[in-house]
């Protein structure tokens, strides 16, 4: 692996926000003209849909290049898509999900842990940042993300029983790395906050309590506005960009910025956390078919050349007519 960044954002719990978390982390890095990759290794498939690219509208995902291998022409052609500037994403399908299953092609390949880990390796020198979401759940698609990256962001939700799958997931991530021989950092960050639930509070304490150094000094706060933006097909970076929801994630980035691995490893887990965030008091209180989304022609050299800027930033619609809309998006995809 060359100098790009690869962070898997993984937790086998449903509800913690890992998607959320993984589209809009990557949209921040690509607003900072970070050459940002997101690969979609969830066969769900939200990614896309929460860049506004139709499911209908993908031929190739992930699963075809990690079939074929880091030979594949599809890294050249065929498989990248640019949802906005500097934010290239890997999609997937559906047959994702068959990679896993015994006797696949995939399941069969001497080298079926560290496919993912090929292909990056071939791209690499295109990006600076990759940023991978995870099925929820433990499989051969979580050993390739593991076995690619050098950290795990874990996304957990401020709930009981979020807590408690976050610590067999961290426990559960070591047994992994160590098998696969890898030094992977663990971060972990607490998501959908609510600012005003005392339950909140106790369980940001818990993981603070639980998980110390290796706790991101940073969270995500439960927001409507990123619920919308997905609805919409929009990271929250175009959506919403002067909100509070995309604040938390601009925060996020530059920490992690500021804190690379090599700064902060030890033992497979993050040492001390930088805590002199002007908002760490936050720690303690607490769509529509995008259009303008295309598949990446080869071959990608500079990915901010592929195609120009916006001519202006978008806006959110107006609160009194988004709402009203979503809703009648969501009506005629029944």
């Amino acid at each position: 692996m060359t100098d790009m960044r690869v962070i898997a954002v993984v937790n086998q719990k449903g509800g913690s926000g890992k998607t959320t978390t993984a589209v809009n982390l990557a949209a921040v890095l690509a607003a900072r003209k970070q050459r940002t990759l997101l690969v979609d290794l969830d066969p769900q498939g939200h990614c896309s849909l929460a860049l506004g690219i139709a499911q209908g509208r993908i031929e190739r995902g992930i699963e075809d290049a990690m079939q074929q291998g880091s030979g594949t022409a599809l890294l050249d052609d065929g498989l990248f898509w640019e949802p906005a500037p500097n934010l290239v994403l890997a999609p997937c399908t559906i047959r994702l999900a068959g990679l896993e299953a015994p006797g696949s092609p995939l399941a069969e390949a001497h080298d079926r842990e560290r496919r993912l880990s090929g292909l990056l390796d071939r791209v690499a020198p295109r990006f600076e940042w990759c940023i991978i979401d995870c099925p929820p759940h433990i499989g051969l698609l979580v050993f390739n993300a593991l076995h690619a990256c050098d950290e795990a962001l874990i996304p957990i939700e401020t709930g009981y029983f979020a807590l408690r799958a976050a610590e067999r997931q961290v426990s559960t991530i070591r047994a992994v790395a160590e098998r696969l021989q890898r030094q992977i950092t663990i971060r972990v960050l607490p998501t959908l906050v609510r600012k005003d639930s005392p339950i909140s509070q106790d369980i940001l304490v818990a993981i603070d309590r639980s998980f110390g150094t290796s706790v991101v000094p940073a969270m995500i706060r439960e927001h409507d506005v990123l619920r919308e933006a997905a609805g919409f097909g929009q990271p929250v970076t175009e959506y919403a960009p002067a909100s509070d929801a995309c604040r938390d994630f601009e925060w996020l980035c530059e920490w992690l910025i500021a804190n690379p691995v090599a700064a902060q490893r030890s033992d497979g887990v993050s040492a001390g956390a930088d805590r002199t965030n002007p908002d760490a008091s936050l720690l303690s209180k607490l769509a529509a078919p995008r259009t303008n989304a295309r598949p990446v022609d080869p071959p990608i050299v500079e990915v901010e050349t592929m195609r120009p800027p916006f001519a202006k930033p978008p806006t959110a619609p107006a609160a009194d007519n988004r709402l009203s809309e979503l809703a009648e998006r969501l009506r005629a995809a029944r």
